[in-house]
């Protein structure tokens, strides 16, 4: 009885947090699938659920489901427990005809309460391994591969890439985002060489986003499936007006293409093959862009602001003043557009005030809706004389792009009373100047010294002696010495061969290191990655040769040519090996990842005192 007491007081929390937690039912699937493709429903619930009721899959067949999985956590932060539980029920489906098709809501009652999840709305189009793309200008070229892999294939419409323009029309000053994406179907890429991005000849440019790993989400183009990646994003403001044209990106794309062989193969030589990579270069189509001029009557006061929703305020940073005492006008515009490119309003102060250099601060945030934020002008002034003055309103005018008109904005007006210098007597008043920094006044000027002067005997001058002359040859070769030792330096950095074979070893080891916090994390993929990469990428260093030419045939030739014995060039081939099979094979645990470990750590340093 006290043992069950127990529990219940450890549970209790437990419920109750669940009882209270929001009900969450949510409805998850791919966007865009083929004609035939088998895909996947999940219906997830974060509580659990009396009774649930699966929409109408009309247009698509049910393979399998509805199969149920549950999956709970708990998590103690700070002495707080908080628990999450989750249900799922998964259906397996296969589309079968064209179009859009919707999926009503899926129904589950949480303590008599009925909850639904939301539609879904999926994309079917037509399958294949071809699609229209008839603009994209490329051309491939393909390495050579051993005589067994024959009719390696990169297909024109396999890989390509656009830049997407968010408007085809702007006015002068106007943004617009430029989104540069690759698309490709059933390709692995394994990595990109002489990327060329576009210069944006008649545009201020500002790169929004570059993603460090490619991600990949399905695309409906010209009725075809492609899997999309995001390469780079800007923000263009165009200076010009006309047609402008925006130079195409290019880039070498290294993709790994499988064999075609015309005789039949076995389950296992499919699996177990090796890719073969291939160069293409792709060119994205040029791209032009229509920028209308401004209209004309613009205003004086209008100094190239295109955007919506500007506002501006003005007033000084002080109440009150005495003569000869500094103080700021502060304009402060906020908005949306090219707030960056801003320039400040003229100000017309009186003429007893000292005027000085106007002080900037932008504080703007830049995203694929544009630019938007505030930017300051600080007005530093200093009134020589007392009295009451009025300044006329600041003017600032901007083109809105909503109501494509020129639009000024005025500030209130502007009052400074300026109380009588207690110091007036001693101050020099000076009116209408305007000065680049601030300088004392009557202090420039210093009195007159009127004792005698006292002389000194000159003393002992180090310049003709022989200690000078030493000093000068032990100088003219120290920089003699310096001059040809950094000299020597510079060329061996030049050698690049001889500093990829330098700096092999070490490279190695930086590698290996990463794959033993992948070993010592669990992370069994990233582990034989690196481990291959220490591999491959040391006999590439001591060979020169660049990775993509390196073979399994080339490395025995490579290992070879450097006298490494037959045993340990089998005992190299073979932890390749090891490496590319356990991405497919299952786990076979942490002590065979120690073990390719120490034997990857072991063969390289022995190829290092053989090579």
């Amino acid at each position: 009885m006290m043992k069950r007491f127990f529990i219940f007081l450890i549970t209790l929390p437990g419920a109750g947090m669940m009882q209270a937690q929001t009900v969450e039912f949510t409805a998850s699937a791919p966007r865009i699938v083929t004609v035939g493709e088998a895909f996947r429903i999940t219906f997830t619930l974060n509580n659990e659920f009396e009774n649930f009721t699966a929409p109408d899959f009309s247009g698509f067949t049910v393979l399998a489901g509805p199969s149920r999985s549950t999956s709970t956590s708990v998590q103690i932060i700070n002495g707080k427990t908080s628990y999450d539980r989750s249900v799922s029920m998964v259906y397996i489906l296969q589309a079968n005809q064209e179009g859009t098709i919707n999926i009503g809501a899926a129904e589950a009652t949480v303590e008599g309460k009925a909850y639904q999840t939301k539609t879904l709305s999926i994309q079917v189009v037509a399958g294949g391994n071809t699609s229209q793309n008839g603009n994209t200008q490329t051309t491939t070229t393909q390495e050579q591969a051993p005589e067994s892999h024959q009719n390696i294939n990169a297909d024109e419409t396999d890989v390509f890439t656009r830049i997407h323009l968010s408007k085809s029309t702007v006015v002068q000053g106007e943004y617009m985002i430029a989104t540069i994406k690759l698309y490709t179907r059933q390709m692995n890429i394994a990595g990109f060489e002489d990327v060329k991005f576009p210069t944006f000849n008649g545009f201020w440019s500002q790169e929004l986003e570059t993603p460090q790993q490619l991600q990949f989400q399905r695309e409906n183009v010209h009725g075809k499936l492609y899997n999309t990646a995001l390469l780079r994003r800007y923000i263009l403001f165009p200076q010009q007006t006309g047609t402008l044209k925006i130079d195409p990106f290019e880039v070498n794309c290294v993709l790994q293409v499988y064999a075609r062989n015309s005789q039949p193969r076995s389950f296992f030589d499919s699996f177990f093959d090796s890719p073969q990579n291939v160069r293409k270069h792709i060119q994205s189509p040029s791209t032009t862009i229509k920028v209308e001029p401004l209209p004309s009557g613009a205003p004086a006061s209008f100094k190239g602001a295109v955007g919506n929703n500007f506002r501006m305020e003005a007033a000084f940073n002080r109440d009150s003043v005495t003569a000869n005492d500094a103080l700021s006008l502060i304009v402060k515009i906020t908005g949306e557009g090219n707030i960056k490119l801003v320039e400040k309003p003229n100000v017309n102060f009186p003429p007893h005030f000292e005027t000085y250099d106007v002080k900037t601060s932008d504080n703007t945030k830049t995203s694929s809706l544009g630019i938007s934020g505030a930017k300051q002008f600080e007005y530093p002034v200093i009134p020589r004389n007392e009295g009451s003055f009025d300044i006329p309103p600041v003017e600032f005018t901007y083109f809105d792009i909503t109501k494509k008109q020129y639009v000024t904005l005025r500030s209130k007006n502007l009052h400074l009373g300026v109380a009588k210098d207690p110091n007036a007597s001693t101050a020099t008043s000076t009116a209408g100047v305007n000065r680049q920094s601030i300088k004392a006044l009557g202090s420039d000027i210093h009195y007159i010294k009127t004792k005698p002067l006292r002389l000194h005997e000159k003393g002992f001058v180090f310049f003709g002696t022989w200690s000078y002359y030493l000093m000068f040859v032990l100088l003219f070769t120290l920089f003699i010495i310096i001059y040809y030792s950094f000299k020597n330096h510079i060329k061996k950095l030049q050698d690049v061969t001889r500093t990829r074979h330098r700096k092999a070893n070490r490279i190695a080891q930086q590698r290996l290191k990463a794959a033993g916090q992948y070993l010592k994390n669990g992370d069994r993929n990233n582990f034989y990655e690196e481990v291959s990469r220490a591999l491959w990428g040391f006999l590439t260093d001591k060979s020169a040769l660049m990775l993509a030419d390196l073979s399994r045939e080339t490395a025995r030739e490579v290992m070879q040519r450097k006298h490494a014995k037959e045993e340990d060039i089998e005992a190299y081939l073979h932890l390749l090996d090891e490496c590319e099979y356990a991405r497919y094979a299952p786990d076979a645990g942490r002590s065979e990842m120690e073990k390719v470990y120490h034997d990857a750590a072991h063969i390289i340093s022995k190829f290092e005192q053989t090579f």
